[in-house]
């Protein structure tokens, strides 16, 4: 190992030393003799340890022991996990690198987060309205193979919030102008597989899972009703995590499970988030207001005539959510943000944000202890 410090201004106060790496804080260390400042301006990745300790004439312990408190509030890499980028790679991801040090650490460099991304495989589950925008960041996020599905084609209602596609490709087939434009925008994402497909049942997901074997699944299918029902069965049976974005009327919803670790959309509180059109926009919960109320209205809601509100900054706002969401999931920078705890984003209050956390019910028909799950029918078919 050798410590390297961050891109980290400091300066000296008398006997104080003050450093700042994020604009949101800074630090400031007792100095008094400038043996810490000595020490900070030798972190140049050039040095291990003990070469330190010998440079600062201190105890290979203290040495350590600084080194351990420096990286604990963040402002070390380790040297030794970096380097092994190509030019054209390091340029590439100027920026990605650039976002992943401020989550590097002596265990986890830029370049390892970069490199999560690079090995990784999304299932991403249509390619128009959220997805779109989804697809599009991870591409630039540089994933390096994607499995796309989509049954539609190219229509001109589309382009108030698809930006994959172009006005002579209407009447084209989405998945395969979608996977089109990955190739020209980065040859280097695999595009695995191109379906042109429906989903007819948590068999056929599951199916899609075992050949394809996806990290992660980015969902913005709304059709069939039960699509919801079929993918939580089928990632959670899997142990693949997935992400899922939608609208209704005025407010979106972004929400992700993980499994083996957060509620499913089975458990208590799922059911409702979604229930209120069949592209799971984020209706009140029973936390909200009186239980029979909120279903009775939900019942209401769901049977007006479908019209899709998905404008192209709505759909963008939703979009970069859930693509933040699948990032998390791919480099583990910090943990799932939405995992059994959906985030609603109201378009009619200034896009303000609340959380409706799920509960976890260990006998859950989904994601329960086995011996504690009630003898339930098979969760869907083929």
């Amino acid at each position: 190992m050798r410590p390297r410090l961050k891109n980290v201004a400091l300066e000296r106060s008398g006997a104080t030393l003050r450093l700042a790496y994020d604009r949101r804080d800074h630090l400031l260390v007792e100095d008094p003799d400038g043996t810490v400042e000595r020490l900070l301006r030798l972190l140049t990745g050039n040095s291990t340890v003990s070469e330190l300790a010998r440079l600062v004439n201190l105890p290979e312990r203290a040495v350590d022991d600084a080194v351990r408190s420096f990286d604990a509030w963040g402002l070390l890499e380790d040297a030794d996990r970096t380097g092994t980028m190509d030019a054209a790679r390091l340029e590439r991801h100027a920026s990605n690198l650039a976002f992943f040090e401020s989550f590097a650490s002596l265990r986890h460099s830029r370049e390892d987060f970069q490199r999560r991304l690079d090995e990784a495989h999304v299932l991403v589950l249509g390619t128009g309205g959220v997805n779109s925008t989804v697809l599009q960041h991870l591409c630039g996020l540089g994933v390096g193979h994607v499995t796309l599905l989509d049954r539609d084609a190219v229509e001109a209602r589309n382009f108030a919030r698809q930006y994959l596609y172009q006005w002579a490709d209407i009447g084209a087939r989405k998945v395969e102008r979608a996977a089109a434009w990955v190739s020209r925008f980065d040859p280097a994402v695999e595009v695995v597989a191109a379906l042109d497909t429906d989903l007819t049942g948590t068999g056929r997901l599951t199916d899609l899972l075992d050949r394809y074997r996806p990290d992660v699944v980015a969902s913005g299918v709304d059709q069939p009703r039960d699509i919801d029902d079929w993918l939580n069965a089928a990632c959670v049976s899997r142990g693949v995590p997935y992400v899922r974005a939608g609208m209704a009327v005025t407010q979106g919803v972004v929400w992700s499970v993980e499994p083996g670790s957060s509620p499913c959309r089975a458990c208590p509180g799922g059911a409702d988030i979604d229930a209120a059109d069949e592209e799971n926009g984020a209706g009140p919960s029973s936390a909200d207001v009186e239980l029979e109320e909120s279903r009775a209205g939900l019942r209401l809601f769901a049977t007006k005539e479908r019209v899709n509100p998905g404008v192209g900054p709505a759909m963008g706002l939703l979009g970069s959510l859930a693509a933040f969401e699948v990032l998390r999931y791919l480099t583990g920078f910090e943990p799932p943000a939405y995992a059994g705890a959906p985030v609603v984003v109201d378009f009619a209050a200034g896009c303000a944000t609340e959380r409706h956390p799920w509960v976890r019910r260990p006998d859950c028909d989904v994601c329960g202890t086995p011996s504690r799950r009630p003898a339930t029918a098979s969760t869907g078919g083929r």
